[in-house]
């Protein structure tokens, strides 16, 4: 039996280079590390080699805004893994990969995204292909921990998920194309909660007094605001008895949270793509300013519901001190 070729598009990034490494110990996949910076790619390809005693893995240079680029690239594989920032480019990377024969699978945040594969879905099923999207850790585990919890209630009438990304951002590095993604999700943000029976959305003034939740050690209890993950729209089709459910995500650090959040709302507003650059640029000079210790990133579930006609309580906690490593773990 051949083994599977998996290419991990971003592979030498911040979340590719951890999953890399966790399918090499995990798996016996041969993985090719795909980007831009072909030189790179190969330099860690044959890191991992020499660290893992072999010749699994290798490089290739891709562009995932090229529809060449990534038709030649994905010849001969198993899966592709989207590990980059490629949000903007996801009709182009599913589209190749439905050329391909391919399976795929992604890690990031993006409505756009979602509504994308959603569009191909019927083209997906007809090939036979299995597409997964959303594979990290948020979103990825939230409506997984609460299905996880559920089958311990006899009715399960409320479940909040609630998250810490507490990281040292001055110890890392990020390309142009990250930081445009990542404040793109600005653009994207939906803080929708299911209340009273329904999905609904969370007004501007519930939102200038959050919500907050008990994490624990080292963090103690932190405002969160509610954030909409399309894996959470299930929940309630599956617990009819479910009062109130959804995700809420936390601040970063209170110069980003309340004085340029809303500077960078407004800014991507009025000028969507003009805004992008300079907006990432000015929010990851003040996650690395202002950003301080205890680190670590950390997703907590608050479950209540019947038991033997008696209400009960549970909780579940999963925490990791590298918020990338933490993306890459569920992925692998």
């Amino acid at each position: 039996m051949n083994e599977a070729t998996i290419l991990i598009l971003g592979g030498t990034g911040n979340t590719g280079r951890p999953l890399a490494e966790l399918l090499l110990r995990e798996s016996s996949a041969d993985l090719i590390l795909a980007g831009r910076n072909l030189k790179k790619a190969e330099t860690l390809a044959a890191e991992f080699n020499h660290n893992f005693n072999g010749d699994r893995v290798s490089a290739r240079q891709v562009d995932a805004a090229d529809a060449a680029s990534l038709r030649q690239a994905f010849d001969g594989l198993d899966l592709v893994v989207v590990a980059s920032s490629t949000a903007d480019f996801a009709p182009d990377v599913a589209a190749a990969a439905l050329r391909a024969g391919i399976d795929y699978l992604d890690v990031q945040y993006s409505t756009h995204k979602v509504a994308v594969l959603q569009a191909l879905s019927p083209e997906i099923v007809a090939a036979g292909r299995c597409f997964i999207t959303d594979g990290g850790f948020h979103p990825g585990l939230p409506a997984a921990l609460i299905r996880y919890l559920a089958p311990q209630f006899d009715t399960l009438t409320k479940a909040r998920v609630g998250s810490v990304i507490k990281i040292d951002w001055s110890s890392l590095t990020f390309s142009p194309e990250t930081m445009d993604e990542f404040v793109g999700e600005f653009m994207d943000f939906q803080s929708i909660a299911f209340r009273d029976g329904r999905w609904q959305k969370v007004s501007a003034w519930s939102m200038m007094k959050p919500e907050t939740m008990d994490f624990g050690p080292p963090f103690g209890r932190q405002y969160s605001i509610p954030m909409f993950l399309e894996e959470m729209r299930a929940i309630p089709e599956l617990y009819p008895e479910i009062q109130e459910t959804g995700f809420s995500v936390g601040g970063f650090n209170w110069f980003v949270d309340w004085l340029l959040s809303p500077i960078i709302m407004v800014a991507l507003k009025l000028s969507p793509n003009k805004a992008r650059r300079p907006m990432g640029n000015l929010m990851f000079w003040g996650l690395r300013t202002f950003s301080k210790p205890p680190y670590g990133t950390l997703l907590k579930v608050e479950a209540q519901g019947q038991v033997d006609g008696l209400r009960e309580k549970r909780q579940l906690i999963l925490c990791h001190p590298d918020g990338y490593l933490f993306t890459a773990i569920p992925a692998a």
